[in-house]
C-alpha cells in the first residue's frame, strides 16, 4: 500500500513542463483524465482509487474513530463537504471493499445571516441542503450562526444538554418551519456591519462556528465532528494565520485531531487531498454542490488576508503543483500545544494564551504603542475604582461593568486583534462574556488574596 504522504519528493516544475498525452500511469492502459502532483496521469477508475485511499488511509492510520461511533458530519454544503458526504457514503455501501464502521449524522450551520440577505434567498439555500439531508437517510441536523450569540453563560457544552437546543433536528416539517422563522433574527447581520475588517469578519464567523459546532456535538452526545478541510485550504490558513498573529495555533488549525474543544475532537479526513483532486473526484461521480455565498464572494482581490492568502497559494500552485504539499508537510513538523489549566486558555477560540510574555517583547511593544495612540481617550479602559458613590450602588461586578480591556487579559493574541475591530464587547457571544467576567474576577479576587496564600496555591 502507497503512503499518503503523496507530496514527498515532488519537484516545483511549471505547468507547461508537464505533457498529457500518455497511458494511465497505475494500469497503463487506460487514457488519463487528470494529472496529479507534478506529472502523475491517472485514468477515471484509478484516480478514483487514489481518492478514496487517501481519504481511509487518513483515518486508518489515526487510530482515533472507533468501531460503531457515532461521528458528527459537518456538511456546508460546498465541493469539498459534498465530496466529504459521498465518500462516507460509499464506504458504508454494501458495495464498499473494506466498510467503515463509524455512524455519520449531518449539521449544516446556516452562516448567510452574516451577508443580510432576503428570507427567500436564504431559503432557496437552505432547502437545497435540507433536501441533501433527507436523500441520505442519516440523523441531521441543522442549526444558524444567529444561535452561537446566545449559548447557555458559562461552559456552553456543558449547559448545552440542560433544556436548551442551539439546533434542529429534521424530523418533521414542523422542525423545518421552526428553523424558517428563527431565521428572522438580523441581529448577526448588525453585528457584522459594525466590524470594520473583512479580516475581523471571517475570523469572528469561524470562531462562532466552532462554538456552535462543539455545543451541538455535545447536546446530542458526539464525541468528534468530521471536517471537510482540503490539503488546499490548510495550506491557505497555515499562511493566513501567521499573517494573523495565530503561529501557535498552526498545528491545532490543521492537524488530523484537534483537541483543543475539551472533550469534542475535530478530525479532518480528507486533509491529504487537494480541492483540484476534490473537483475532479465531484464531476467523475455526479456530485453536486450548493453555492452559499460568504463574505468574500465577487469581492476584490486583497479584501482581507485570508481572500489574499487563497489567490497566492492558488495561483502559485496552478504553475507549481507542489506548493500546497510542500506548505502543508512543512507545517506538519510542528509539535500541537498540550492541554493548559482552563485559566490559560482564550475564552474565545480554545487555544492556549500566547500572551505572557515579557515585558522586553514585540507584543508589550505593540500594546505600549496602541496605548499611545488613544492618549489615555478610551473610556473602556477605566476599570478601576467604584463605579458607585459610596452610597452601596457600587455596580463593578456585574457584567456590563465589562469592557474591552477586561476582555483582551482572555483572549489570545490573535483573537485580541479581531475584539480591537469591534465597537463594543457585547457583540461577544454570551457564554464568552460570561466566562470572561468568571475569569476577570477569579484574577482580581487571587490578587486581593494574593498575600495570604501559600506559596504554589494558585
Amino acid at each position: 500500500m502507497c503512503s499518503v504522504q503523496d507530496g514527498d519528493g515532488d519537484i516545483p516544475v511549471p505547468r507547461s513542463a508537464v505533457s498529457v498525452d500518455r497511458v494511465c500511469m497505475k494500469c497503463k492502459v487506460a487514457k488519463p483524465v487528470v494529472v496529479t502532483r507534478v506529472n502523475d496521469a491517472l485514468c477515471r477508475d484509478c484516480f478514483i482509487v487514489y481518492v478514496v485511499h487517501k481519504f481511509r488511509a487518513t483515518i486508518g492510520k489515526s487510530h482515533l474513530i472507533r468501531d460503531g461511533e457515532e461521528i458528527l458530519l459537518a456538511f456546508s454544503g460546498g465541493p469539498s463537504s459534498s465530496a466529504l458526504l459521498h465518500l462516507v457514503q460509499e464506504g458504508l455501501s454494501q458495495r464498499a471493499h473494506k466498510r467503515l464502521r463509524f455512524k455519520p449524522s449531518l449539521v449544516h450551520i446556516d452562516e448567510t445571516g452574516v451577508l443580510g440577505l432576503p428570507s427567500e434567498e436564504r431559503q432557496k439555500t437552505n432547502t437545497a441542503v435540507l433536501d441533501v439531508f433527507r436523500s441520505t437517510g442519516y440523523p441531521c441536523y441543522i442549526s444558524s450562526l444567529e444561535q452561537a450569540l446566545d449559548l447557555p453563560g458559562g461552559s456552553g457544552a456543558q449547559n448545552a444538554s440542560e433544556g436548551h437546543s442551539p439546533c434542529w433536528c429534521l424530523d418533521s416539517e414542523e422542525g423545518l418551519e421552526t428553523y424558517n422563522r428563527a431565521k428572522n433574527d438580523k441581529r448577526l447581520a448588525d453585528i457584522f456591519k459594525s466590524i470594520k475588517s473583512t479580516t475581523a469578519k471571517e475570523d469572528y464567523v469561524k470562531k462562532l462556528r466552532n462554538q456552535l459546532l462543539t455545543t451541538i456535538a455535545h447536546r446530542y452526545s458526539y464525541s468528534k465532528v468530521m471536517l471537510a478541510d482540503t490539503s488546499s485550504r490548510l495550506a491557505i490558513r497555515i499562511l493566513s494565520d501567521i499573517g494573523q498573529g495565530r503561529g501557535g495555533q498552526v498545528s491545532a488549525d490543521t492537524c488530523f485531531a484537534d483537541d483543543r474543544h475539551g472533550d469534542i475532537m475535530f478530525v479532518r479526513p480528507i486533509r491529504e487531498v487537494t480541492s483540484k483532486e476534490v473537483a475532479m473526484y465531484n464531476s467523475l461521480h455526479g456530485v453536486e454542490s450548493i453555492f452559499v455565498p460568504t463574505l468574500t464572494t465577487r469581492a476584490q482581490r486583497g479584501s482581507s488576508i485570508d481572500h489574499l492568502t487563497e489567490c497566492f497559494v492558488t495561483g502559485l500552485q496552478a504553475e507549481f503543483p507542489s506548493t500546497v504539499s510542500n506548505i502543508t508537510r512543512t507545517a506538519g513538523k510542528l509539535d500541537s500545544v498540550g492541554r493548559t489549566r482552563t485559566e490559560d486558555i482564550c475564552v474565545l477560540c480554545h487555544s492556549p494564551l500566547d500572551t505572557n510574555v515579557g515585558e522586553a517583547s514585540a507584543l508589550r511593544a505593540v500594546e505600549f504603542s496602541d496605548m499611545l495612540s488613544k492618549r489615555g481617550c478610551d473610556p473602556g479602559s477605566k476599570t478601576t475604582g467604584c463605579c458607585g458613590e459610596g452610597d452601596g450602588s457600587c455596580q463593578s461586578s456585574k457584567v456590563n461593568s465589562l469592557h474591552n480591556t477586561d476582555v483582551i487579559k482572555t483572549l489570545c493574541y490573535g483573537c485580541r486583534l479581531t475584539v480591537k475591530d469591534m465597537t463594543d464587547v457585547s457583540q461577544l457571544p454570551s457564554h464568552v462574556i460570561y466566562e470572561a467576567t468568571s475569569r476577570i474576577n477569579r484574577m482580581r479576587m487571587r490578587k486581593d488574596i494574593q498575600d495570604f496564600l501559600i506559596d504554589g496555591d494558585s
